[in-house]
């Protein structure tokens, strides 16, 4: 079992010998990790060793580094094998410290329930562990976001290797999933870990009525294969004195697939989806890969000798993607298959695959959206301009309390978008507004509290409630 682990290690060393890259650093984590994980086994019986490795086998495969490798190495030795963070920093650096300090959960033995906070409770600790381990993961994550894909690809591995659990555990996991790890993937645009991850929770919540629409999805596409085999060489044939440097052909996931029937036939029954009903939808992307050049000019000649070398497949539509806001083209064979192609430069596609690190999701993962990362969200502005993301449904008095928690309990009315008009606390605010909030001040500047118990009807953020419940408690006692 350890020989076939090495051998997969070993495949991690290559791709960085291939890119020129030095080994010294992986090597080193991968023989700690060995060593500190040696006596301990996965419940299903495997080698523990054997899920750090391939945590960093799906990092190494999307071009991460050496530090990120070397994190994804030992990513569970602080919290199961009593490795310090300070040895980590001493034998490798800072980053790699941090990354794994970000994935490390919160120490139950030096853990101390914060009574002014309604979201913890003694009698359910465990859970506010959780709570507060992916708290902490955002919090460092957002100095180093790399964090974020080690807590990614652990999760995508622990999902698909989760079948050694009781079934109710498996579905604890997904909701844990979707509350938390799905909403920062999509907020960093990382559609690879975002389709990946949100797949392997569809299937475990799908284990028992989607058991024949998966058969039939993977029936599909294995009879499908050779067509688009021929279509990889024809397309390469196409290509091959051009731009374009790099095709590939990858399917839809099967959540995908069942999301789309699902808009074409509303109340459709998971359990009783046809092969047929699967043709209907789009099944497969295509992506056109080049270097560099002009957008337009690329596109125009890639429609052009599409038109004139593939006979047997025809443009049906062009559309913007829902979540990676990028163009593409619908493709349709003579078969009935249909596909999604996507002309890209290489540093767009990988910047559609992994996500962006450019610091934009920081104005998003701020403390008072935390409780309500998995529900939608809009862009507002405050007097002066600046960008602040809310729950949508939210009332002027939740805006409020996200500008300072005094702001909302002295919440007098708001204008927005410069109207002349006075704003009660209740008012909705949408996508784009800008607001000013109006409080009250006594003769020493200092702002006063108006907060009335009927307001806990106007707010719908966690965070405005929160912090109204604590007030009242207060004035209560």
């Amino acid at each position: 079992m350890l020989e076939k682990i090495d051998k997969t290690y070993e495949l991690i060393r290559q791709q960085f010998i291939q890119t020129d890259n030095s080994t010294d650093l992986i090597d080193k984590a991968y023989d700690i990790a060995k060593s500190l994980h040696k006596d301990q086994k996965r419940k299903d019986g495997t080698l523990y060793i054997g899920h750090p490795v391939e945590v960093a086998k799906i990092l190494a495969k999307l071009g991460f580094d050496e530090n990120v490798i070397s994190a994804a190495l030992l990513h569970d030795v602080v919290e199961d094998c009593g490795y310090t963070l300070q040895q980590i920093e001493t034998s490798f650096n800072k980053a790699v410290a941090e990354m794994v300090d970000c994935v490390s959960a919160i120490d139950k033995t030096e853990f101390i329930i914060d009574e002014n906070d309604i979201f913890e409770d003694v009698n359910f600790e465990k859970a506010s562990i959780e709570e507060l381990s992916f708290k902490k993961l955002i919090a460092l994550g957002k100095k180093n976001p790399f964090g974020f894909y080690v807590k990614f690809a652990d999760r995508l591995h622990n999902l698909r290797t989760i079948n050694s659990f009781d079934y109710n555990k498996q579905l604890e996991k997904v909701k844990e999933t979707e509350k938390w790890i799905l909403p920062i993937a999509k907020i960093l645009n990382a559609e690879y870990f975002y389709r990946a991850i949100r797949n392997e929770c569809f299937k475990i919540k799908h284990k028992i009525d989607g058991e024949l629409f998966l058969q039939h999805y993977d029936s599909y596409h294995k009879s499908n294969l050779n067509n688009i085999e021929k279509l990889q060489f024809k397309l390469q044939e196409i290509f091959s004195n051009t731009i374009i440097k790099t095709i590939k052909i990858k399917n839809v996931r099967e959540y995908k697939v069942f999301e789309d029937l699902t808009k074409l036939q509303k109340n459709i029954n998971i359990s009783k989806v046809s092969q047929g009903q699967i043709l209907k939808v789009t099944n497969y992307n295509i992506y056109l890969i080049y270097n560099s050049g002009n957008y337009a000019e690329t596109v125009g000649k890639v429609l052009n000798l599409l038109h004139a070398k593939l006979n047997n497949v025809k443009i049906i539509d062009a559309k913007i993607g829902n979540f990676t806001n990028k163009p593409y083209f619908q493709l349709e064979d003579s078969y009935k298959n249909k596909y999604n192609m996507y002309v890209l430069p290489l540093s767009e596609y990988i910047k559609q695959r992994n996500g962006t690190l450019e610091g934009r999701y920081n104005d998003f993962l701020d403390d008072d959206n935390l409780d309500n990362l998995n529900e939608e969200h809009i862009k507002v502005k405050t007097r002066s301009g600046e960008i602040k993301y809310i729950l949508k449904h939210s009332t002027v008095l939740d805006f409020a309390f996200k500008i300072h928690k005094d702001i909302g309990l002295g919440f007098k009315y708001a204008i927005i978008n410069n109207s002349r008009t006075k704003s009660p606390p209740y008012t909705p605010i949408y996508q784009g507004d800008q607001i000013q909030i109006v409080v009250e001040k006594d003769e020493d500047g200092n702002i006063k509290y108006n907060a009335e118990l009927k307001w806990l009807a106007y707010v719908h953020t966690d965070f405005a409630k929160k912090v109204m419940i604590k007030y009242f408690e207060k004035r209560l006692k």
